[in-house]
């Protein structure tokens, strides 16, 4: 998660440049709810479509680690999936990390935005990152 947090912040970075030049355009109310609104889907994007295309982030490809779908592991999660995973890590966060920790106990080490989404992480092995084909054993 670090690895992605210090990425997403960079991101976060370049896409506030804009900002300021509509900020004065707008109610500080609605400025405030654009602001919000635009840097969160940002956010989304940053790990949905990685999610979606390959199953990794750039943080996740340095652990060797994949997102699966549950059901079907052959095929990549969905869009709805991946907003079912953001909304769930969010809640886990707003939830001082209980979502996170969750995977101590639950049977199939799943984290609530794994519940939530039908997705789960998968270690990849040496076999799978030099090639191309997929086998979650």
């Amino acid at each position: 998660m670090v690895y992605d947090f210090i990425l997403l912040a960079c991101i976060l970075f370049i896409a506030w440049l804009p900002i300021p030049l509509i900020s004065n355009l707008l109610n500080p109310t609605v400025d405030q709810v654009i602001r919000s609104i635009y840097l969160l889907m940002v956010c989304f994007f940053y790990f949905a479509l990685p999610w979606c295309r390959g199953g990794q982030t750039l943080g996740m490809r340095s652990w060797h680690i994949r997102l699966i779908n549950d059901k079907n592991p052959e095929c990549s999660i969905s869009l709805k999936q991946a907003w079912f995973r953001f909304l769930g890590s969010i809640l886990s966060w707003v939830a001082l990390g209980v979502g996170f920790l969750a995977v101590s106990f639950h049977p199939q080490k799943l984290a609530w935005h794994d519940l939530m989404s039908g997705t789960r992480i998968i270690r990849l092995s040496d076999g799978f990152r030099n090639s191309r084909s997929f086998n979650p054993q």
